[in-house]
């Protein structure tokens, strides 16, 4: 059911123990009365972190694990810590749940279930892909422009990107690309889902498997790539 992601040679050296695994999926929108707004999960995430602190929600194992991969990317993770993380010290912890990070109803179906899993997922509209997408680090010099910037910028030698056969789509893990955002017309999305060392196959495997299923509540989904394990 699921892909993985290729990787470049130089990644497979380098970051052993990590995989991407993916699903390329055809969304169908359905008609509700009303608004589906995964409000009973947004609470029963913020009752899980009410009240803890930023060290306590960083101390956790899973969190650790993603911050050694950050690490071994070349990322602080103190200064910018890992996604899942950072929502949850940035929305989660506070006693009220007086903001959610809501942007879109695809988006907010895979950040719920990343946050109830703990997982770092993607999720990009797929209409901007050419070719096959893969795992690569930049050579320097390749164009970018990251999500909410008004022109692309040079990048430099060494970055861990999400690539096509044309560009680069993301610093993986860090900062998605301007063409690959989730639009309101988007019904062709890649969903991904990172495993690092420390963290098991099925814990992502069972994070995209949620995601799935809360898209659902939205969507029609139709797997259009049929996977090897």
């Amino acid at each position: 059911m699921y892909s993985l992601i290729t990787m470049s040679p130089q990644v497979e050296d380098r970051l052993v123990g990590v995989k991407v695994y993916g699903l390329h999926l055809q969304l169908s929108p359905i008609e509700h009365e009303s608004k589906v707004d995964f409000a009973e999960e947004w609470e029963l995430i913020h009752s899980t972190w009410r009240g803890k602190s930023k060290t306590e929600v960083a101390a956790t194992p899973i969190m650790a694990a993603y911050q050694d991969f950050y690490q071994l990317i070349g990322l602080n993770p103190k200064k910018y810590p890992p996604s899942v993380q950072n929502l949850i010290q940035r929305f989660f912890i506070k006693e009220e749940l007086d903001k959610l990070p809501r942007i879109h109803p695809i988006v907010d179906a895979v950040n719920v279930a990343a946050l109830q899993h703990l997982i770092p997922l993607g999720v990009f509209d797929a209409e901007c892909v050419s070719g096959e997408i893969h795992l690569t680090f930049t050579q320097g010099g390749e164009a970018f422009q990251g999500l909410g910037e008004s022109e692309p910028e040079e990048l430099p030698e060494g970055l861990l990107v999400l690539a096509d056969r044309e560009k680069i789509l993301s610093r993986f893990c860090y900062r998605d690309g301007e063409s690959q955002k989730v639009k309101d017309t988007t019904q062709d999305v890649w969903l991904l889902g990172c495993q690092v060392p420390g963290v098991e196959e099925k814990a992502v495997k069972d994070a995209l498997t949620e995601a799935l299923e809360l898209l659902k509540r939205v969507y029609r989904c139709e797997t259009t790539l049929i996977i090897a394990d």
